[in-house]
């Protein structure tokens, strides 16, 4: 991804932040007493992201945000279920009063929910009602495209929300996080297919 292809500063931010963390020198400041009083009394971050709640996976350190520049929804398998009161309430406040300019799905590898969608029938009862009651399924001919097709799913539901569709000059995005290996996949819509993110910058 080179600067032309950035679809606003917010993205950049974020996938400078991202190439920072692979090389192991996140510039990222965590929230402490020394700089509180600058984010007390507003915030204004720039993108919001759908995450899953795996431990692995922390969107703030992956993309080396600030305190304030995100805001992060978190659940089993990241997931944009519309009969979720906790997520329609963040996505439209992130959206409408926010004024978010990224909304990103953020999935990753080794997603032990993605492989449960196989069969819910010997799950806890509270985990197979989360993950049948949300509607996500097991689509794909491999694991990986399983992995995958998920995130895209939960972007063809963010378009079809009425406020999202509303909304100007937002973007929504999906991403893939690799444990193994810290490398980070974007989905090129116009290309219809997955690409890892360049982790050196580009000057033109």
């Amino acid at each position: 991804m080179s600067k032309t292809t950035y679809p606003n500063e917010g993205m950049h931010q974020l996938v400078d932040g991202y190439r920072h963390f692979f090389k192991g020198n996140p510039p990222r400041k965590g929230f402490c007493a020394l700089h509180a009083e600058q984010i007390t009394h507003t915030q204004n971050p720039h993108s919001m992201v759908i995450s899953c709640f795996d431990s692995r996976v922390c969107p703030e350190a992956i993309f080396a945000t600030n305190d304030g520049h995100i805001c992060v929804h978190r659940n089993m398998l990241n997931q944009v279920d519309t009969q979720d009161a906790s997520m329609m309430a963040s996505l439209r406040f992130a959206v409408e009063s926010l004024k978010v300019q990224n909304i990103i799905v953020l999935g990753h590898s080794h997603c032990n929910a993605v492989d449960k969608l196989k069969d819910l029938t010997h799950l806890p009862a509270e985990i197979s009602a989360w993950l049948g009651g949300c509607g996500a399924k097991y689509r794909g001919n491999s694991y990986e495209e399983a992995v995958k097709n998920n995130v895209l799913d939960q972007l063809d539901r963010l378009r079809k929300i009425d406020f999202i569709r509303r909304a100007e000059n937002l973007n929504l995005e999906g991403m893939l996080f690799h444990i193994n290996t810290g490398r980070l996949e974007r989905f090129d819509a116009q290309q219809n297919r997955w690409g890892l993110i360049d982790t050196e910058e580009y000057a033109g």
